[in-house]
């Protein structure tokens, strides 16, 4: 849910989609282990089979080779275990070091883990607003919300810097949406009505003439 005037996060699916990224090649290396594991006297027959070239493979060679692979199996467990707990230590940080805030006059966000980046977009400067999802972010329920902010029209300028929000939760990318088209709107109004203000103080500075009413004496001669 849109919070106008509060910092927040980008919401609980692009946490998950965030920790799936950081903990994926620990579940990989434990699903791998545990694969491994279960095959542990195949594994080893057929290695000890290899190294006696056709031979009856000793039992004690078999013994030893199964040795090794349990103590490789428990080393890439304990590697996998580490590599989950640390991605998902990064992921926290980094989901939690991704804010934004709407206020009163423009949009301003935060990310990054060590080199951070803050950036504060005026509303009158955001001229689109694009929303895409690829097949990934359908999966996870999210978006990737680009803005084109003023002196970017240009389609062949168009970046990474565009691109504000990566991931997002999708109802609250179209929120944002909705919201800023609405405050562009009322911006592109009050300075219209503003420019109208400022027009017609103008004519009646050049035309002073015809700005006066007529006087009593005049009225009498027409």
């Amino acid at each position: 849910m849109l919070q106008i005037g509060k910092a927040q996060n980008m919401g609980k699916k692009t946490f998950m989609l965030i920790l799936t990224r950081r903990t994926t090649l620990g579940f990989v290396l434990l699903l791998t282990t545990i694969i491994i594991a279960s095959l542990e006297s195949a594994i080893s027959s057929g290695i000890v089979g290899m190294m006696s070239l056709g031979g009856s493979p000793s039992h004690g060679a078999v013994a030893s080779i199964a040795g090794a692979v349990s103590t490789l199996c428990v080393m890439a467990l304990l590697a996998s275990i580490i590599l989950i707990m640390v991605g998902i230590i990064i992921a926290l940080i980094q989901y939690r070091n991704h804010v934004f805030l709407l206020d009163e006059f423009s949009l301003k966000f935060r990310r990054g883990i060590i080199d951070k980046m803050e950036v504060s977009i005026p509303y009158r400067q955001i001229q689109d607003m694009n929303i895409v999802r690829t097949l990934q972010h359908r999966l996870f329920g999210v978006s990737r919300l680009i803005m084109i902010t003023a002196g970017r029209e240009d389609s062949q300028d168009h970046n990474e810097a565009d691109t504000v929000f990566d991931p997002i939760d999708a109802e609250l990318a179209v929120e944002i949406r909705v919201y800023l088209e609405r405050k562009i709107g009322v911006q592109v109004i009050e300075r219209m009505v503003q420019a109208d203000k400022e027009e017609k103080v103008e004519e009646q500075v050049t035309n002073p003439i015809s700005s006066v009413s007529a006087t009593p004496d005049q009225q009498s001669h027409a």
